[in-house]
């Protein structure tokens, strides 16, 4: 097949939507598709002729995220000299729309996929008034594609409930060789940091920002420190709010900035246990890379991750309106019983082996046949 992805989010960018597109391209192009790539011009070498960089500009409040503007007779032009069997928009932005409207006038079957609960981010971002107005955009959107590929049951379940139309679970993968909890770095991590034997060690990976919650995280971390000494946060990350969480937890929390790759990997295995208290996640990548990491989960009942942990099996569950108080007494209690975190930490291992990148990809290939096959028919 021939397929055009288009996002306004990818690599260098981190973050679970620039992950997952990534593996999808992977596995696509392992299986002798062709595969066309557009995206923000991130200002990387532009010499690979299966990529269309896009001029962007840097949001205000989210400088990592660079937003394409218009106008796209680039894009355009390149897909139909392309002549893709489908094209798959990840993002709705301007760059996904004008993608979006541009196929529906060509005749050219797309589909879409939902990845951020926007909403949620308006509160954190002080503009609530616009909530209405995203969600009747989204849902005129997607509504528009052939299918909308999301990634939870739970999502599925509230975008059903707003109207959405032909929506289709496409669960997460995790590369389970990369992220193990016997890596050799291990150690190595845990003595540069300068932690002891003898310490607990509470793991968290996200972007340092309000719409992760992490206010709420922070004031749990620091519950538990007040009455365990022998624990120690390892933050990997960075963000807007990075240092007043860092004022919160003082220096019992080791923040390391942004990881990847076999670092990445090292930091989550130099860890005894993950925390994550995020409501926003449609899914929550980072939850499953911990998981098949060895890192029993501490996670709030919400979204993606609130089905992902399975509550007393592979982590505890606080409900999504737990108080700072609950969420750091299910840490305490993994910290304190190693038993019950050993027997959670191979569970959670064992479901993460379980959900493999390319099965997961493989499905999704075969919804776009279907789709293509059904559009030429």
């Amino acid at each position: 097949m021939r397929i055009t992805l288009v996002t306004e989010t990818y690599f260098p960018q981190v973050n679970g939507v620039s992950r997952t597109l990534g593996q999808l391209r992977r596995a696509l192009t392992e299986r002798g598709d062709a595969v066309q790539l557009i995206h923000p011009n991130y200002g990387g070498p532009a010499n690979d002729p299966s990529v269309v960089p896009v001029r962007s500009i840097r949001v205000p409040f989210y400088p990592e995220l660079h937003l394409p503007v218009p106008p796209f007779g680039r894009v355009r032009r390149a897909i139909d000299a392309f002549r893709p069997d489908l094209i798959h928009v990840a993002t709705e932005a301007m760059l996904g729309l004008s993608v979006l409207n541009h196929a529906k006038r060509g005749g050219i079957p797309v589909v879409s996929s939902f990845h951020t609960n926007f909403d949620q981010y308006t509160h954190h971002y002080g503009v609530g008034w616009t909530r209405s107005w995203i969600w009747r955009y989204l849902r005129w959107f997607h509504n528009r594609a052939a299918e909308t590929y999301v990634p939870s049951r739970a999502t599925i379940a509230d975008l059903q409930n707003r109207g959405f139309e032909r929506l289709v679970l496409w669960p997460r993968g995790v590369d389970a060789v990369l992220f193990h909890p016997g890596r050799s770095g291990r150690e190595r991590v845990r003595l540069a940091l300068g932690l002891e034997p003898g310490d607990v060690v509470i793991g968290h990976v996200s972007r340092i920002a309000a719409e992760k919650n992490v206010g709420f995280l922070g004031d749990a971390l620091a519950m538990v420190r007040a009455v365990r000494s022998n624990v120690k946060l390892l933050i990997v990350g960075d963000g807007p709010e990075r240092e007043a969480l860092e004022r919160t937890l003082g220096p019992s929390a080791r923040f390391v900035g942004y990881r990847k790759g076999d670092d990445l990997a090292d930091h989550y295995a130099a860890a005894d246990l993950f925390a994550f208290a995020s409501v926003t996640e449609t899914f929550g990548n980072v939850v499953l890379e911990a998981m098949a990491s060895g890192l029993p989960v501490v996670a709030l009942r919400a979204g993606g991750p609130g089905e992902i942990v399975q509550d007393g099996d592979t982590g505890l569950l606080a409900p999504v309106d737990a108080a700072p108080e609950e969420f750091a007494d299910a840490l305490i209690r993994l910290v304190d019983d190693s038993a019950a975190r050993r027997a959670m930490a191979e569970a959670a291992r064992t479901y993460a082996l379980s959900q493999s990148w390319d099965t997961i990809m493989q499905g999704l290939r075969e919804r776009y046949k279907a789709v293509a096959d059904g559009a030429s028919r």
